[in-house]
């Protein structure tokens, strides 16, 4: 259970990083874009090992479909930031 912790934080930073490097930015998303990350990694964990994708292993660990479900968890997270308000609505008339 600690190799699998240690390995789904690693896993989650390592896909952050990446994430924002392509990017190119760091802001006030970076956060929220950890959790996606840290959930994303998870439920590709879980998604690959009830699939059976054996494209790389670490043990137990889907590394390659915890990355995958990582960085598609980080674009949707994007994506949906994208689509909110940026600010208030401006005041009316006076």
């Amino acid at each position: 259970m600690i190799a699998w912790l240690i390995l789904v934080a690693f896993t989650a930073a390592i896909n952050l990083f990446l994430f924002v490097a392509v990017r190119g930015r760091w802001g006030r998303l970076v956060p929220l874009l950890a959790v996606a990350s840290l959930a994303g990694t998870i439920a590709g964990n879980e998604v690959g090992r009830r699939l059976g994708l054996d494209l790389l292993r670490i043990g137990s660990f889907e590394l390659v479909a915890s990355s995958i479900a990582a960085q598609l968890a980080m674009l949707a997270t994007l994506l949906l930031a994208a689509l909110a308000p940026a600010g208030p609505p401006p005041a009316s008339g006076q």
